[in-house]
């Protein structure tokens, strides 16, 4: 992947401790949020670390899990005890084999590589864990008729609070053959914003967008259209 994202780039958004969404990401954070409890509840722990990686000002706070919050900046994670880490998703400063569970949701994989930090997370993850992890669809709607339509991976500009932001988006056939080659098996598969991709592309604003998914939502749609896709998997139980 050529570009890379720099700290300087990144600290305006991501270098504090408080953040306020705009509509489009706050219902992607609910519906995360909301996924991934569902799945770490029914994690058989063979160890009660959950590795919070790219946590930014969120916590999980989910079940008995001993939760280890990882950010890249120091501001959103300062006040997080007793496990702070600031580091890397891409060289994570943990032992290998340490980990029940890994969670990285909420953007963390738009700006890195993401086959070095799938690597990095099945080497902290003991030999039957679980990552949860989430992502940009390159065969989103929104991205229909585009040149990054179904591209395995494709730079494109995205707006966050009315700001333009470059972010990487993915196929979701890539990804999977990234977890595949880490020894991961896919459990289970969730896609968010469907109806509001598609209204997006058709011109509609991010708030109107949401506003049109919040109303649809209850009507069945194939996620392979869906803007973020989130993915369950656990290792197979045998080391690479």
């Amino acid at each position: 992947m050529p570009a890379r994202f720099t700290r300087k780039y990144l600290s305006t958004r991501y270098d504090v401790s408080i953040v306020r969404e705009d509509d489009w990401h706050a219902y992607s954070a609910e519906k995360t949020a909301e996924y991934l409890t569902m799945h770490l509840r029914e994690v058989n722990q063979a160890s009660h670390w959950l590795l919070n990686a790219g946590a930014g000002v969120y916590e999980l706070k989910v079940g008995d899990w001993r939760e280890i919050s990882l950010d890249l900046f120091t501001a959103p994670i300062r006040n997080r005890r007793p496990y702070a880490i600031c580091g890397s998703v891409s060289d994570l400063p943990i032992k290998s084999r340490t980990c029940g569970a890994v969670v990285c949701v909420g953007e963390v994989l738009a700006y890195c590589d993401p086959s070095t930090a799938i690597a990095e997370f099945a080497r902290v993850l003991v030999p039957t864990g679980t990552l949860v992890c989430d992502f940009g669809n390159s065969r989103s709607f929104r991205y229909w008729f585009t040149h990054a339509y179904g591209r395995f991976a494709d730079l494109v500009m995205d707006s966050y609070n009315g700001s333009p932001e470059r972010i990487w988006v993915y196929d979701p056939d890539y990804i999977t053959q990234l977890l595949e080659a880490q020894g991961f098996r896919i459990k289970a598969k969730m896609g968010i914003h469907n109806w509001s991709a598609l209204a997006r592309r058709c011109g509609l604003s991010m708030k109107a967008a949401t506003n049109f998914q919040r109303r649809l939502e209850q009507i069945q749609f194939s996620r392979r259209w869906a803007d973020v896709m989130t993915i369950v998997a656990e290792r197979d139980g045998n080391e690479k």
